[in-house]
């Protein structure tokens, strides 16, 4: 019997003894459940794609927070079955806000040592994905589909972004399960059947401690990928013609350099100072390379750092087949985690949009700043409008400020940048 196959309903049955719902504040599209394996307890959030995609607005980040604050009261391990378009688009800032405090949750929950096991029978995508890389381990088979961006979308911008053509099929052997296990320890490969995933859940239940790497750890693994996938170091520029008006891009210097795609730039620091500065700023997206370099310099950062200032201009993270080669997710969700784990020992982590923003990088820093802000003249979306018309949807309409404010998304609006160059 094909286990993906299967109705996520008989999933549940086939895969735990005995369950018991568990009750939510809000109805949304999750199966939220405690359940037993073989005597072994767990809480188990189910997302269904045949209903919406498996995308989590508002009502299903609500039922995950159910899911991660039960399993921490009750030190019990969180199971999470992600078949999943990500966040809910058509529901913009509400999607997006939710998804901010929803994943900053899990990120918090697992510095404290929650463990996190997550399952993938078909696809998950986006935001999904990003709650896979921050899983300790995830269980795939070799047809599972896992990606930042969906096959559509990379095959319909590869040819913007990469200049090259992609079949589907390559694609999809790119985003594979089979393949996705031989780039990361995290993802492993299980046959496609019953026992192939309860066994494999059974075995990782038999394990009490986290099992996920440290960020040092997980910065390794990272950088030996670019090696590994043929990317080498080479001079990153920009085409633009400044970072910001306000800000003086002769003061700054550039940070490790890979690609053309994105820059990260570093404001050169007084001896002494406690703040450390960044711009991320990209023409198109943000790469995989440019979100590394960001995560390696913040945490070489030394201990007499108090502050940190993140500004960012990129529509979104990356579409492009060489970087989902190297899992997108798992670079955005260790700079997720990275940035968090500066803010919860006491540095005050300040990421401030100065131009666009939106897709897995705005998600990442927001969730984990200890303040997002935006200028009043940026934008965010909950992808940009080249991969909507990409996709053949209907491109959302532009998200307000007020909109912004009212679902979390941003703390606060700024007109300049003084108060904070200052």
């Amino acid at each position: 019997m094909v286990f993906s196959q299967l109705d996520l309903a008989h999933q549940i049955d086939a895969l735990f003894d005995q369950c018991i719902d568990l009750e939510c504040d809000s109805v949304g599209d999750l199966h939220v459940v405690r359940g037993t394996l073989d005597a072994k307890s767990a809480v188990i959030v189910a997302f269904d794609f045949n209903r919406a995609g498996g995308s989590i607005g508002p009502s299903e980040a609500s039922q995950l927070h159910v899911a991660i604050t039960t399993a921490e009261q009750m030190t019990l391990p969180l199971i999470m079955m992600l078949n999943t378009g990500g966040v809910r688009v058509p529901e913009g800032a509400n999607s997006l806000g939710a998804f901010r405090f929803v994943f900053r949750e899990l990120l918090d929950a697992k510095v404290r040592g929650l463990q996190v096991l997550s399952l993938v029978t078909q696809q998950c995508y986006g935001g999904g994905s990003m709650l896979a890389a921050i899983s300790d381990v995830v269980l795939v088979n070799a047809q599972s589909q896992i990606s930042m961006s969906g096959p559509r979308l990379i095959q319909a911008l590869n040819q913007y972004v990469e200049g090259d053509d992609v079949t589907t099929d390559r694609v999809r052997l790119v985003l594979c399960g089979k393949s996705r296990a031989a780039t990361s320890d995290r993802f492993q490969l299980v046959e496609d059947n019953i026992e192939g995933y309860r066994g494999g859940i059974k075995h990782l239940l038999s394990f009490s401690e986290n099992l996920g790497s440290s960020i040092k750890q997980s910065l390794l693994n990272l950088e030996r990928r670019f090696a590994e996938n043929g990317v080498i170091p080479s001079d990153r520029f920009t085409a633009k013609a400044s970072i910001h008006p306000s800000i003086d891009k002769s003061k700054f210097g550039y940070g490790n350099s890979w690609s053309g795609r994105a820059s990260l730039f570093t404001l050169d620091t007084q001896v002494g100072s406690a703040t450390a500065t960044y711009a991320l700023v990209t023409d198109f997206f943000a790469d995989a390379e440019s979100i590394y370099d960001l995560v390696k310099a913040i945490d070489a950062l030394p201990n007499s750092i108090s502050n940190i200032n993140i500004f960012i201009d990129c529509p979104s993270h990356s579409p492009s087949l060489s970087d989902e080669t190297l899992l997108l997710s798992e670079y955005l969700a260790t700079l997720a985690l990275g940035v968090r784990l500066k803010h919860l020992s006491g540095v005050n982590v300040h990421v401030l949009v100065i131009g666009s923003s939106g897709g897995g990088i705005f998600a990442a820093l927001s969730a984990a700043a200890s303040r997002m802000s935006m200028l009043s003249v940026g934008s965010v979306q909950v992808l940009p409008r080249a991969a909507l018309s990409a996709m053949r949807r209907p491109d959302d309409k532009l998200i307000t400020t007020k909109q912004l404010l009212e679902s979390g998304s941003v703390d606060d609006m700024l007109e300049d940048l003084s108060s904070v160059l200052s």
